[in-house]
């Protein structure tokens, strides 16, 4: 039996982390979820998930905190991050690329354009073994 691929969501609204959860289960990720920036930490240090996907507006530290303390740990700074938010500031692309984060998406999110770089961050990364990545069908 082979194992899946694991992304952890962070983000503070349900809503969106049962969205995520949906959709990236359809695609057969396994996903764990956080709502703030400590509890992402400790899931991030813990389970070493492939992929973290990453709301910039979060309680316990705002997204940018959490960019910064995972791209700076030995342990995380591997782990491919995507940021996913609502916030429509000039220049949170640049500023999120800058910091570390392999992809950046504003809500509402374009399902296949936001599945596809997933998709190929994981089949870059040197750190994801392509047995643990999902295989099309």
């Amino acid at each position: 039996m082979r194992t899946r691929t694991t992304i952890l969501v962070v983000d503070d609204s349900s809503d969106f982390q049962l969205f995520m959860k949906t959709l990236l289960a359809e695609e057969s990720y396994a996903v764990l979820s956080s709502g703030d920036t400590l509890q992402a930490t400790g899931i991030a240090l813990r389970d070493k998930p492939a992929l973290i996907v990453l709301d910039l507006g979060l309680p316990g530290g705002d997204g940018w905190v959490l960019l910064d303390r995972l791209k700076t740990n030995i342990l995380t700074k591997h782990i491919p991050i995507v940021i996913v938010t609502g916030q429509t500031k000039t220049g949170l692309e640049h500023k999120s690329r800058s910091k570390g984060a392999d992809g950046f998406f504003s809500k509402p999110l374009d399902k296949h354009a936001f599945i596809g770089a997933i998709t190929a961050i994981l089949a870059a990364d040197p750190q994801s073994p392509a047995t643990l990545r999902p295989q099309p069908l």
